[in-house]
């Protein structure tokens, strides 16, 4: 694999990629229209780079100004993976920006074929895309084999300082107003005027932050010891902190099939979530694998936690079903052969078109 960028990427992730056994080829620079020149200079530098390193399929990741460039190239096959932050809800359409309007639609349409995270999204994509291109969900999908259930890590407890017989709510999505950590900031001063000793744990990336958000829900939370923000967590620890918690709470305003609430249910952690349409119900179904709650609703979402932090037996059976369901259908090993699958189909159809 090889791979080239449209956005900054770190030295560390670099390596990461090589060591990974991938290339890193370099990064796109912005798409621009006044600046046309620039723009054509960099379709021409892609189309080079295809030609250059012999490159079989180009696949985006996200719908945005990755895929803009791929289409414009004219390289075929070209794949489109619909993350869910990029195309939210089942009303979306392409933005106002003119090359939203216009680039968007026209790399859907010109694609070989679509991936999207979550069943929802492909109901949403196929408005846009080409009358016979095949459209699936295909998922980064969860290591079971590093991500199981297991007894609660103690050493990790005592690190934390979190006392024996407290609570532990885990957050781990991004500090972004998206993500709506401010509202499980506002429950968590409700939750401890019932259960004081209750801790929340929100691991949060530090260069995806958005600081004036996060000085709100500072501002919410104050400086208070039950509170721990985690910054990034490295992968092979992530298993222990999800054992930790006795639930985990991921309550988003629009969402693909996210990586954490599945990790937590093959960790055996409860999960809440919120009630937007675009989960799919192979893992995510109310009472039976996850509490469904509103995410604009405090009253909703404290109803839930104190609910699911009361009732072990719930906590089981939500914990049992969730796991199931993810070892059946979200392993990365099974995602991973499923794509891997659809790239030689992809690459057969693209060689029989041009034989």
């Amino acid at each position: 694999m090889s791979l080239v960028s449209f956005a900054p990427v770190e030295q560390r992730h670099i390596a990461a990629i090589e060591d990974a056994g991938a290339r890193y080829l370099g990064q796109l620079e912005p798409f621009h229209l006044k600046r046309f020149w620039r723009t054509t200079g960099q379709i021409a530098r892609l189309k080079k780079l295809f030609r250059d390193e012999q490159i079989d399929i180009a696949h985006s990741h996200f719908l945005g100004v990755n895929s803009w460039y791929a289409a414009l190239s004219g390289f075929h096959p070209h794949v489109i993976t619909v993350m869910g932050g990029d195309v939210l809800g089942e009303d979306w359409q392409p933005g106002s920006d003119i090359r939203e309007r216009w680039l968007t639609p026209y790399a859907l349409r010109n694609a070989d074929l679509i991936t999207c995270w979550s069943s929802k999204l492909t109901n949403v994509v196929k408005r846009y895309s080409r009358p016979g291109t095949r459209v699936e969900v295909v998922h980064g999908g969860v290591d079971v084999r590093r991500f199981t259930p297991g007894p609660a890590p103690q050493d990790l407890r005592a690190e934390l300082k979190i006392p024996v017989d407290a609570k532990v709510i885990l957050s781990p999505r991004l500090m972004r107003p998206i993500y709506n950590l401010d509202k499980i900031a506002l429950v968590a001063r409700e939750l401890w005027r019932q259960q004081s000793a209750a801790h929340f744990l929100f691991a949060v990336v530090p260069e995806a932050k958005d600081f004036d958000y996060e000085r709100k829900v500072h501002g919410i939370l104050g400086n208070d010891h039950r509170v721990r923000f985690l910054e990034a967590i490295p992968h092979d620890r992530m298993a222990d902190f999800y054992r930790l918690a006795d639930v985990t709470i991921s309550i988003p305003a629009s969402d693909g099939t996210p990586m954490s609430v599945l990790e937590s249910l093959a960790c055996g952690t409860p999960v809440i979530v919120s009630n937007i349409p675009n989960y799919d119900p192979d893992y995510i179904e109310n009472e039976k694998t996850v509490l469904v709650t509103d995410a604009d609703d405090i009253n909703s979402i404290h109803s839930a936690l104190t609910r699911i932090l009361n009732d072990a037996e719930l906590r089981r059976a939500l914990a049992t079903e969730g796991r199931r369901r993810v070892e059946a259908h979200g392993s990365h090993e099974e995602q991973m052969t499923h794509m891997e699958d659809l790239y030689y189909s992809v690459v057969s159809r693209s060689d029989s078109r041009n034989g």
